[in-house]
């Protein structure tokens, strides 16, 4: 992981299992944790203070599991170069996780349990966040777009990631941006969140097709150039 990568996502890990600690030593036993939200924002599940646990542990085991899935990884070599891509995706994954269980925290002390307007800010950043990094990452099977297309071709990878990349910029910071304006200005409700579902949907369906042509193309550019070298009898 780059240094600002670890920086930031070690002091954001600190701070959040600092204050879970002490959340959990100063809420009451009978305290109720907004767990869950709706489309909108609005918290509609709820649990006792033992909740404050139940983000940390799921973070940490898929964390585990990610990693073990990198050391498996038939392509480890890509994987360690695309290090510094990959460090701004954990420092993401990392933050999207505080700002979380930040919220989980706030609402046992009384905070208004609504993430109308964070959450889309906060998910439009990390997709932007992946749309910086998604060209930067190399083949592999464990991060990225990995359909059959671009697990063969090298070329279906790229280009397939490239697209991907400016699609989710696009995206995200459209939705970040329709997120942070406020309600007295223009009520928008549920337009962020159904701006974010509906851009990666169409983005991944488009990806999809363009891993497939660009494999296509590559095969086809492979066969003719060896029946080019082919000697003739």
């Amino acid at each position: 992981m780059n240094p600002v990568a670890r920086v930031v996502s070690t002091v954001a890990l600190a701070a959040t299992g600092f204050f879970t600690l002490y959340a959990f030593q100063t809420l009451p036993a009978s305290a109720q944790l907004a767990i869950h939200w709706d489309i909108n924002g609005v918290a509609d599940g709820f649990a006792g203070r033992e909740a404050l646990f139940i983000l940390p542990a799921v973070f940490a085991l898929t964390a585990a599991l990610i990693l073990l899935a990198i050391k498996l990884d038939p392509k480890r070599a890509n994987i360690v170069r695309s290090a510094e891509a990959i460090g701004y995706v954990a420092m993401g994954l990392v933050l999207l996780f505080a700002v979380t269980q930040s919220a989980i925290i706030n609402s046992g002390f009384g905070e208004a349990a609504r993430l109308d307007h964070a959450a889309p800010i906060a998910l439009g950043a990390f997709f932007a966040l992946l749309g910086y990094v998604m060209p930067q990452i190399k083949q592999n099977y464990t991060i990225g777009v990995r359909l059959p297309w671009t697990l063969e071709s090298e070329k279906a990878w790229d280009v397939t990631h490239a697209f991907v990349g400016r699609a989710w910029i696009s995206v995200g910071l459209t939705t970040a941006a329709l997120a942070a304006i406020p309600e007295t200005a223009v009520d928008l409700g549920g337009a962020p969140v159904a701006v974010l579902l509906g851009g990666l949907a169409l983005s991944i369906v488009a990806a999809i097709v363009i891993a497939y042509r660009t494999w296509r193309d590559d095969q086809r550019r492979r066969r003719s150039a060896a029946r080019r070298r082919a000697p003739r009898r």
